[in-house]
């Protein structure tokens, strides 16, 4: 009997090899697992994204109807700090040819949103300087800056903003014509868009949005697309915190939403692609491992490297 009990126990124990293929067994049910949580955090990431493309989307077009109903918002804007600088005809001091014609721009589109006599005194009927009450913008520029693309959405949306510890709030504009950034108004226009305070950053003049990724968004708008030159580049090149230039989208000589505007976001890679001339939904110059494939847009359904759905 004791023979048998012996023979018994040591029948139901495991031997070393069926141990190591119960952990084999584990360890693969465990990466398969792992990796299926990654495939849907990741596309939890892309939804998300996708999401909040299309809400940039809808606040840029609210934007556009609240502000005086204009054809578009400039993705390319000249902000200056004394208003008399604004309404100059003349070059400013250090100021190339271009830069001043999207300074000109940028203050007809100013007056268009805010009304003519935006930024000046009621009672002298001449424009405040920056010691004066009133100015056109607050943003981080000691003098005058070009803002581009996302932080040109930014100032169109978010209007005003403060920062307490790091910490960005934005409240729209004052429905005070002549002072749209006047910050105490209980009247306002905006903010179009509830810009999360974690994920704003702040650079060198200027601010940017992170998306899912911690990658970024960018803005092209219509008038970008006009001052666009397909053969010697562009006049202006919007550059984000990963570097390098951006530039629109379009399929041979026509631009993808080329009435209206176009929203881009930097995918998990957070690099965004080349832009320009040629590209169509998975078309070869997008393989999988070329910057720009996984990016996302508002004028397509899926990821800029695969076929539209």
């Amino acid at each position: 009997m004791a023979q048998l009990l012996k023979s018994r126990s040591r029948n139901s124990a495991f031997t070393l090899v069926e141990l190591l293929v119960v952990i084999a067994i584990i360890g693969i049910l465990a990466s398969l697992a792992a990796v299926g949580v990654m495939k849907v955090l990741e596309r939890s990431k892309m939804v998300t994204a996708r999401i909040e493309i299309g809400q940039l989307e809808a606040a840029v077009s609210a934007a556009k109807l609240d502000l005086g109903n204009v054809d578009e918002l400039p993705s390319v804007i000249y902000l200056v700090k004394n208003i008399p600088d604004f309404a100059s005809t003349t070059t400013l001091s250090g100021e190339s040819a271009v830069q001043k014609t999207i300074r000109d721009k940028t203050w007809l589109t100013i007056q268009k949103v805010f009304g003519r006599n935006v930024g000046k005194d009621s009672t002298t009927n001449t424009y405040y300087t920056s010691t004066g009450a009133a100015k056109v913008i607050n943003w981080p520029c000691t003098d005058k800056v070009i803002i581009e693309g996302m932080e040109a959405y930014m100032f169109w949306l978010g209007g005003v903003y403060s920062n307490s510890g790091g910490k960005y709030s934005f409240s729209g504009f004052s429905t005070d014509k002549r002072d749209p950034c006047e910050t105490t108004a209980s009247k306002r226009k905006g903010p179009y868009f509830d810009f999360d305070s974690s994920r704003v950053i702040a650079g060198t003049n200027h601010l940017s949005y992170v998306n899912s990724w911690s990658g970024e968004y960018t803005y092209f708008s219509n008038s970008f697309y006009k001052a666009y030159l397909p053969d010697t580049g562009t006049a202006v090149n919007l550059v984000t915190k990963t570097g390098g230039s951006l530039l629109p989208y379009k399929n041979g000589n026509v631009f993808f939403n080329a009435k209206s505007f176009q929203i881009i976001g930097s995918g998990q890679n957070q690099i965004f692609g080349p832009g320009g001339s040629g590209w169509t939904p998975g078309s070869g110059k997008y393989a999988i491992d070329v910057d720009g494939y996984d990016d996302l847009s508002n004028f397509s359904s899926s990821q800029l490297g695969k076929k539209d759905e």
